[in-house]
């Protein structure tokens, strides 16, 4: 199975590196395989319109351009259930896997602490993904955090230990590139193992949507990645992004 060739472009300081990455794409300077890694974003993206903190030189902040033109534009989280899995992997070698989960659909957590959050970009032509912008933020070696984003947490803060970045993301993108390498054989090759790391799959939990509060249990994803649950009463429920909200 061959491996994805990466080419990696440090910057000490940058916006963002998915925006860096989309300018590529724009461009026509994007190839499969460019990582951007920053040591500092003054304009770092998380998820929807939230920024991500992180202290400078102390955790990884990347993004990696994909061309996954196997895939349709409807089965794109593949990519998350690729990142996601990638990120798990490496950080379970370091932290064990009790009390680590994949949260829905792509932050990982431990022991009830943000450690990760991903951005998938995709640029669509036709019904064919052109490019696709993969967004990583892994909290590694930071102690502190000011901002006011929800339970951030730092793998040193769990394993005492601090982490050399420049091994570290080598072993994420070798990870990355085993799981790519699956999905472009089967695009469904992933998603077993996604959702047995998926935090509270098959538990009943406590949840908000814009009708109110409701206890459920996730019993899936679908092809488009919205997030399955059924109700105490048997109703089946399906959410996108920032249409729930776990009551942790």
């Amino acid at each position: 199975m061959k491996k994805m060739e990466f080419s990696i472009r440090t910057f000490s300081q940058i916006d963002s590196t998915n925006e860096e990455a989309l300018r590529l794409i724009a461009d026509r300077r994007a190839k499969e395989g460019i990582v951007l890694q920053a040591d500092s974003q003054t304009r770092g993206r998380g998820a929807g319109k939230n920024n991500w903190e992180s202290e400078p030189g102390k955790n990884l902040t990347f993004s990696v351009i994909l061309e996954p033109h196997f895939l349709e534009p409807s089965k794109q989280f593949v990519l998350t259930e690729m990142v996601s899995l990638a990120l798990f992997d490496v950080v379970e070698r370091r932290l064990g896997n009790e009390g680590l989960f994949i949260k829905w659909p792509n932050d990982l957590w431990f022991d009830e602490k943000k450690l990760a959050g991903v951005l998938v970009q995709n640029r669509v032509t036709g019904n064919q993904l052109e490019y696709s912008v993969v967004g990583v933020g892994l909290n590694v070696n930071q102690k502190n955090f000011y901002s006011d984003a929800p339970n951030p947490g730092s793998m040193i803060h769990f394993s005492g230990k601090k982490e050399n970045l420049s091994r570290l993301l080598d072993e994420i993108l070798n990870q990355f590139s085993i799981y790519y390498q699956k999905i472009i054989h089967n695009e469904k090759s992933l998603e077993n193992s996604y959702l047995q790391r998926l935090f509270q799959m098959g538990k009943w939990a406590d949840y908000s949507d814009a009708a109110g509060r409701f206890t459920a249990q996730i019993t899936g994803i679908n092809q488009y990645g919205q997030l399955m649950l059924t109700d105490r009463q048997g109703k089946q429920r399906v959410y996108g992004f920032k249409e729930i909200e776990f009551l942790i």
